[in-house]
């Protein structure tokens, strides 16, 4: 069976996410953006990667077309964000994102990223300080009570991740290819 991982990221988790899931069912992983509808023709499951900022998903739309033009292959998707997979509600984001029928016979799978705390909520605050005061980095514009104590409490980087994690997206794969070869 052909199996391809492809990945929308935007700090990098569901990147590594993706690298490591396809180093584990020894698949090709591509961007993205990299990718249009025909090149998907050949590939039997399918594992969709998408970052969750802000309760929307990455390129959710044009997954959903290519579920759409495409509905008979295995098809598994997975959210990296910051949330703690156990306390939130991803039905209802899920809902706002794919239509019905994906949401039922798409496998859904979520995991929690890296939070770059400068280069997330910081940044595009900082960078719109730095441009109105005339700064040339954003490192030299001045933090906010807020942004002082969480960047005390955590520092610039807190890794959420857990890559052991992924063994349930990984089972499923191997689930789909014992059944294939048992109907072959």
């Amino acid at each position: 069976m052909e199996k391809i991982v492809i990945h929308s990221t935007k700090y990098g988790s569901t990147e590594k996410y993706a690298m490591r899931i396809a180093k584990q069912i020894h698949s090709p992983v591509v961007k993205g953006d990299k990718v249009a509808v025909e090149d998907l023709k050949d590939y039997d499951i399918i594992i969709l990667g998408s970052c969750l900022l802000e309760g929307k998903l990455a390129n959710s739309s044009l997954y959903q077309q290519w579920i759409s033009a495409y509905p008979d292959k295995h098809w598994l998707i997975f959210t990296v964000g910051l949330s703690n997979p156990k306390l939130t509600d991803f039905q209802k984001i899920l809902a706002a994102e794919f239509d019905e029928v994906t949401c039922q016979r798409v496998s859904f799978y979520h995991y929690r990223g890296t939070i770059q705390y400068k280069r997330m909520q910081l940044m595009g605050n900082l960078a719109n300080r730095a441009v109105m005061h005339r700064k040339d980095s954003i490192d030299t514009v001045k933090l906010g009570e807020e942004d002082k104590a969480l960047l005390q409490k955590y520092g610039t980087h807190y890794d959420l991740s857990d890559e052991n994690k992924i063994s349930y997206l990984i089972e499923e794969v191997q689930q789909i290819e014992a059944e294939v070869m048992e109907q072959s």
